[in-house]
């Protein structure tokens, strides 16, 4: 038997380190004259060591951890992953300040780092420490909505005009765009032009317009400017691969992740004919505007019994004995809620026509950044705690006729995107009136199949001036060309129509732009049926199909994906291309088609024609080219 599993390439932060946390208040005045280059008070590689990515890049931004107050430290930029990174150890309360050789500093918040992450996950990307837990820090509240009215939404955009206004200062960023930030020395130094300090207080009010004004003039950031730079980061925080896989590690009471598992009986255990078991898996991707689609599938029906480890039996009989059933996740803003971290339910995968029929997940919650715990065990490992808390276990319903399924799941958060460089990411809202920029970007891939007789498939794509990229099927596509019109959207909400009438799908996110390679990365999913033979693509997931068992070792790499756009950015041509992290082909697979496979592949199974043809096309490679209606070199803001 040959049973697949879906790996996130950069998973293997999992299981790290299970002691406890503590930490005393920090310092709210902290002494000057005592900074220390360095980003942290741990080093990386120790088990008691968290180290964090700041939301807002921000280089030279100065912060103590409490358990040791009398060193300050910088965050500091890495040339490599272009985040603005810090370190305390676990559980430690670290307080953001700018300060340099004066008595006058401005406060920016205290935060609890066990709120943040209780382990280190550089694998799969830095928990994000963001400017709302600063201002939460500040305030003592956690924003309830993000609403101008809420204090602590408030107090969060007048740090991000402070910082805008720093950035726009130093040339180069138009206001309202996320670009990096390095506040020098000298530049801190200048803090003895202020009469007084900022506090919490001087946010609330607005006097630290003033107060500020001879140091740096905010007032060259609008209140809304700012305001719109915060959604972006607060839906920039949230931007990333999600994944649940069915029970590889399950083993019955222990701390290792279930999977997403459940049956129709309050006891999954039970011995009455009438049991069902259900397992399944998922992609999920959450774009720049707080939207979340993609796809699954899962199995259910009765299993042969096994006392020895009664989940991996279901896993085992059920992937090939019965066909998967496929789950379309429409795009919704009922996932991951971006100010609390839960779900804010329920999220729906469609099964059928019939929406009685789908499947819900109901709550979750993601700790660390990085995961969401379905059972209690896995839920004290990732939390370190020694009491239970079911409200914030990941879980699932679903109602097929006369019988209602329960369970619970895990899932990864991995792959989050980041600030998009306008070195790079270059758009019409962010150039100035008279300059050059390159999105909205029109484009048209090309997809070929392993399968060398199927006709390769022409998609229109845009990737959008937010970082977002859906399709642009233009009025005449065909199964084969669904080439676009360069067509603008009149309606853009979960349901994108253009002007000329067509209706859009959201499929895909931008990840970073890569400055050294004049570079975009991106990540899509294929989910609906108009896709017809690429319903259920991925691009750039970064993971592996793998087969568990068997005696092959075959696997299907789903790469990393970027577009080189490097002639656009220097304006000589129009000539791009899309190549993976080392510079090949890109690869496309689909995970549906591929778990199918494992079924029709079983002798005993009497699969259908149909299903026989699609376990067949489980991917090849894709190429990428600006559409033919987008071949101006040089468009320009006007």
């Amino acid at each position: 038997m040959k049973i697949r599993q879906i790996l996130p390439f950069a998973s293997t932060a999992l299981l790290a380190a299970l002691s406890g946390c503590g930490g005393e208040s920090a310092n709210i005045n902290p002494e000057p004259n005592t900074v220390a280059y360095v980003n942290g008070s741990c080093a990386s590689n120790t088990t008691d060591c968290v180290e964090f990515a700041l939301d807002y890049p921000v280089d030279g931004l100065n912060f103590t951890c409490s358990s040791d107050t009398s060193k300050t430290y910088i965050t500091m930029i890495e040339p490599k992953s272009n985040a603005a990174t810090g370190k305390c150890s676990e559980g430690d309360k670290v307080h953001f300040f700018i300060q340099e050789k004066t008595n006058q500093y401005i406060d920016l918040g205290t935060v609890s780092l066990s709120d943040i992450g209780m382990v280190s996950t550089a694998g799969a990307g830095y928990p994000r420490l963001s400017v709302l837990d600063m201002a939460r820090g500040l305030t003592g509240r956690q924003a309830t909505s993000l609403s101008s009215s809420d204090e602590t939404i408030q107090v969060a955009t007048a740090i991000v005009r402070l910082l805008q206004a720093l950035s726009v200062e130093g040339g180069g960023t138009i206001a309202g765009d996320i670009q990096p930030l390095t506040i020098t020395t000298l530049k801190k130094e200048q803090l003895a032009n202020i009469a007084e300090s900022v506090e919490v207080g001087d946010y609330r009010s607005g006097a630290y317009a003033s107060i500020l004004r001879p140091w740096v003039d905010v007032s060259q950031v609008s209140q809304d400017d700012a305001y719109q730079a915060l959604n972006t980061l607060v839906y920039m925080n949230n931007s990333a691969s999600y994944q649940a896989n069915y029970p590889i590690l399950a083993k019955e009471d222990s701390q290792l992740p279930q999977g997403l598992y459940g049956c129709n009986l309050a006891d999954c255990k039970s011995t009455v004919a009438d049991l069902k078991h259900l397992i399944g898996q998922y992609q999920l991707i959450t774009d720049r505007s707080g939207y979340t689609f993609g796809y699954g599938m899962q199995w259910k029906g009765a299993v042969s019994a096994n006392t020895i480890n009664p989940i991996l039996t279901v896993s085992g009989e059920l992937i090939r004995k019965v066909r998967p059933d496929r789950m379309v996740a429409a795009p919704q803003t009922t996932w991951v809620n971006p100010l609390n971290k839960r779900i804010q339910g329920p999220f729906h995968f469609s099964v059928n026509d019939n929406a009685a029929d789908d499947f819900k997940i109901t709550q979750g919650k993601v700790f660390n950044d990085y995961l969401i715990a379905g059972t209690e065990g896995f839920y004290k490992l990732l939390t370190k705690s020694t009491t239970a808390n079911p409200a914030d276990y990941g879980q699932w319903q679903q109602t097929i006729g006369t019988d209602q399924f329960n369970g619970s799941f895990d899932a990864y958060k991995f792959f989050p995107v980041n600030f998009l460089d306008n070195r790079v990411f270059k758009t019409v809202k962010n150039v100035n009136v008279g300059k050059s920029y390159i999105f909205p970007l029109y484009a048209t891939l090309t997809f070929n199949f392993a399968n060398s007789t199927a006709t390769p498939v022409k998609l229109g794509i845009v990737l959008d001036e937010h970082g977002n990229i859906r399709t642009d099927i233009g009025a005449n596509a065909t199964e084969t060309d669904m080439s676009g019109e360069c067509a603008t959207l009149s309606q853009s909400e979960a349901n994108l129509v253009d002007t000329n009438g067509i209706t859009q799908h959201r499929i895909g996110v931008l990840g970073t732009a890569d400055v050294d390679n004049k570079a975009v990365t991106l990540r899509m999913i294929l989910a609906n049926s108009r896709f017809q033979q690429l319903d259920g693509a991925v691009i750039g997931l970064n993971t592996k199909i793998e087969q568990v068992e068997g005696t092959s070792n075959q696997s299907i790499v789903v790469g990393g994906a970027r577009a080189n756009i490097g002639n656009l950015v220097a304006g000589n041509s129009t000539h791009i291309t899309l190549s993976d992290f080392s510079g090949s082909t890109v690869h496309w697979s689909n995970i549906y088609n591929a778990q199918l496979a494992t079924y029709v592949n079983q002798s005993t199974n009497q699969a259908s024609e149909a299903d026989q043809a699609l376990s067949k096309i489980q991917g090849g490679t894709v190429s990428m080219a600006v559409a033919s209606c987008d071949q101006e070199a040089n468009k320009v803001r006007t």
